[in-house]
């Protein structure tokens, strides 16, 4: 007996096709699988808690340190890239595994585990700095720190390796000794003291304009330690500074623009504008009789390099028919010169010519007063 064929619609026949691509789609998928890209800290001892990133980790309960085959470790999922695991009982140096569905990709690095024994810190370095600088503090038995004071706050930080921790300045630390307290051991102390230092600032600064070689007073608060200062970018040369105070003076190159200072405590600028000239210093000079036909005078420097006063060359004049040489010296350190004349009665004066310096600085040229002999 024949029966007669059903028909099948086009829709059905589409539907078909569409699950068998799905089912072989899915048997084709592998399993999931657990990767460990990085780790902090790099290095610890047992006890010590590992924060895990890479993916795969959702659901994730086990793991293992020094392999797939090494000894076995708990792992907490946070999200499915980030978990935390502990370093277990016997566990050795080696990768760490997270153990999802599928096959799992070790670290690249591997994780130190170190015996546990006390810690001690042998140095430090700055010895100085401001809230959120950092400190690289140098010791033995690091691995497995869990927590870091400064004074008595405590510091957020990095374990780099058994003898090395790179810790932040906390917000409210004050100077005193840093402490590193690790699983299961005393805390070790440092020797020395750290110095917590405010931020510099710049309050003012005397002269607002000058030519290169101009000493310029830059005052403000926290200036203790002045490591540069720096005229529009520019560095300059500076005396030793004073909590309140530094001194610097206008570098060759220099352009118009704010004035910058960098301590332990950071980098201040200025709001206002120092200005640049390209003008001669201006000088002036004064002159007089001692006795014995003794000459002698000083260099007064206005808003300008002392330079342009301190050892430079100064003509005594006698006036007839004009202006006419008599004599030449020169000025000491302070700016003042003296010499001896031939007796002559008459009108006498003392002058500078323009003079430009090894540094660039260009000094202006004057005449004194007229004295008579």
């Amino acid at each position: 007996m024949r029966f007669p064929k059903k028909k099948v619609s086009a829709r059905a026949t589409a539907l078909a096709l569409v699950l068998g691509v799905v089912g072989v789609l899915l048997t084709a998928l592998p399993a999931s699988a657990a990767a460990v890209t990085s780790f902090t800290p790099v290095c610890g001892v047992v006890g010590t808690t590992v924060t895990l990133t890479g993916s795969g980790f959702t659901g994730a309960t086990a793991g293992s340190f020094n392999g797939g085959g090494g000894t076995a470790a708990v792992v907490s999922p946070s999200t499915d890239f980030t978990a935390t695991t502990t370093v277990p009982v016997g566990a050795s140096s080696g990768t760490i595994t997270v153990d999802g569905a599928g096959a799992d990709t070790p670290s690249v690095a591997s994780f130190t585990v170190v015996p546990s024994l006390p810690p001690s810190i042998t140095s430090f370095a700055p010895v100085s700095g401001a809230i959120g600088s950092s400190v690289v503090i140098t010791g033995t038995n690091l691995c497995g720190a869990t927590q870091v004071l400064f004074n008595a706050t405590s510091a957020s930080f990095v374990v780099n390796s058994n003898t090395q921790i790179t810790a932040t300045v906390p917000t409210g630390a004050t100077s005193g000794q840093l402490h590193v307290t690790t699983l299961g051991q005393p805390i070790a102390n440092s020797a020395a003291s750290f110095t917590v230092t405010g931020v510099p600032t710049i309050t003012s600064f005397t002269p607002t304009s000058g030519q290169v070689g101009t000493s310029v007073t830059i005052t403000g608060t926290n200036l203790t330690g002045v490591t540069s200062v720096r005229f529009n970018g520019v560095t300059a040369t500076f005396s030793t500074s004073t909590a309140t105070s530094v001194t610097a003076t206008v570098p060759t190159a220099a352009t118009t623009g704010t004035i910058s200072l960098t301590t332990a405590g950071g980098t201040a600028t200025s709001v206002a504008i120092f200005t640049v000239t390209t003008g001669p210093v201006a000088r002036t000079v004064s002159f007089g009789f001692q006795q014995n036909s003794r000459v002698s005078g000083h260099i007064n420097v206005t808003n300008g390099t002392s330079a342009c006063g301190s050892f430079v060359p100064v003509t005594i004049q006698k006036q007839k028919n004009g202006w006419k040489w008599v004599d030449t010296t020169a000025t000491n350190g302070n700016g003042n010169f003296k010499t001896y004349i031939p007796p002559s009665n008459g009108k006498f004066r003392a002058k500078v010519n323009k003079l430009t310096l090894a540094n660039g600085v260009l000094c202006g040229g004057d005449a004194s007063n007229v004295a008579h002999s």
